[in-house]
């Protein structure tokens, strides 16, 4: 582990969540944002980012936290490169860019991990606050990141 951590933190729901700003590429004003039919159903889409098709998570769903009633105008995008893949993170905010010291970054505890949220690497405290932290080479099983580069291909044709 790094000595520290400096996630780009962000609101989904009532909760703080983390990425490292090394994995981040922009963050964005929402987008509109294309509806892909049948796809997973917590990929909400697709935008054009810069003459890019990337697709949309709506980390609402994926998490299983129900949509507060904000407004799209409020909501953001976290672009993160997983692997040689740009996702978009659709959240409801972006409060700021933390240090988190390693004496302040805590393992998940062991109760509360699974196979399904493996993508949940450790807890930051953050004045008192805690945020999930996210590594976004785990957000995406290997057969999704293969669905969605299949997608993309298909849609740049």
């Amino acid at each position: 582990m790094a000595s520290f951590e400096k996630p780009v933190v962000f609101d989904v729901g009532s909760q703080k969540y983390g990425v490292d700003i090394n994995c981040v590429s922009a963050i964005e004003q929402y987008a509109n944002v294309v509806p892909v039919p049948n796809s997973v159903a917590y990929i909400k889409g697709i935008i054009n980012l810069r003459g890019e098709v990337v697709p949309v998570f709506d980390l609402h769903k994926k998490f299983g936290i129900p949509m507060n009633g904000a407004s799209t105008a409020a909501m953001k995008m976290i672009v993160v490169k997983v692997g040689d893949l740009l996702i978009a993170l659709e959240v409801d905010s972006v409060s700021e860019i933390h240090d988190i010291p390693a004496e302040n970054l805590m393992p998940l505890p062991r109760i509360v991990q699974n196979a399904e949220i493996s993508y949940f690497t450790h807890v930051g405290n953050a004045n008192g606050t805690l945020i999930l932290m996210i590594d976004v080479e785990n957000l995406l099983t290997a057969e999704e990141k293969s669905n969605l580069q299949d997608m993309k291909e298909e849609l740049e044709k």
